[in-house]
């Protein structure tokens, strides 16, 4: 039974984060080309795309990346014995999509997350706008990773759901 609900909690943590990446995704992509590529600092933020202004885009995208910080802490929770095996046995030639991607998600979190911290506390402008335009750039390659992770993981998707219906026989 334990590794049945195991199953049932990875697949809700894959999903959500396919669900949440997705509106991450989508919301960070309208902003990054809607309103600040191209501007110059000039945002029009009452400018609609898709029927949300700058501010609505924004909040749809901080909501979507609280959940997907949240499910990825749960999902490399799941994955940690896998992380501790391959540091261990140093498997990391035959790991390079995964071990790349936890590291640019690492790294693209941060410098979204310190523009943030930045604003609150009063801190430059420039600055902030300087992490926000390595968060946009270094997106892309997290985009990409991610792309091909979840293609390889959509055998993951078959296997659990024969798992299941094998289960209920």
């Amino acid at each position: 039974m334990q590794k049945k609900r195991r199953l049932i909690l990875s697949l809700t943590t894959n999903l959500g984060l396919l669900l949440s990446g997705m509106a991450m995704a989508v919301s960070g992509f309208i902003i990054q080309f809607g309103y600040h590529m191209g501007h110059h600092g000039g945002i029009d933020e009452t400018r609609p795309i898709l029927g949300l202004c700058y501010a609505g885009w924004s909040n749809s995208h901080k909501m979507a990346i609280a959940t997907v910080s949240l499910l990825m802490v749960a999902h490399i929770a799941l994955h940690w014995d896998w992380y501790r095996k391959v540091v261990k046995k140093k498997l990391f030639a035959g790991n390079k999509l995964v071990i790349s991607m936890t590291a640019i998600f690492i790294l693209v979190a941060a410098t979204g997350y310190i523009p943030w911290f930045i604003k609150l506390a009063g801190g430059s402008d420039l600055m902030r706008k300087i992490f926000v335009e390595v968060h946009d750039k270094i997106t892309f390659f997290l985009f990409a990773c991610l792309m091909i992770h979840v293609t390889k993981t959509f055998r993951w998707f078959i296997a659990f759901w024969g798992k299941m219906n094998k289960s209920r026989g």
